[in-house]
């Protein structure tokens, strides 16, 4: 397939599209591969599925009518803030 972006890989996902959805995961797995790295061996999987859920969540609820830039996307996908004001 050839490369597309993300907002595009989005707006896939959004309406179901789980080849998107799965590219989008690739396109973050190095931050959450080195996201996992900080964390103990045997917690390294778990920890991975966590985040890839809520990365997962974050598309699935993220809303295209205010759409922030890039930095933005990963800055509310990434937060704390952020994760517990919205409904996971």
């Amino acid at each position: 397939m050839a490369e597309t972006d993300l907002f595009e890989l989005v707006q896939r996902a959004k309406h179901g599209d789980r080849e998107s959805l799965g590219e989008i995961i690739t396109m973050f797995q190095p931050a959450i591969k080195k996201a996992c790295s900080r964390v103990k061996p045997q917690e390294r999987y778990d920890l991975e599925q966590i985040i890839s859920e809520k990365v997962i969540k974050a598309i699935i609820n993220y809303e295209m009518d205010s759409i922030p830039d890039y930095s933005g996307f990963i800055d509310m996908i990434t937060s704390r803030k952020g994760s517990s004001k919205q409904k996971w």
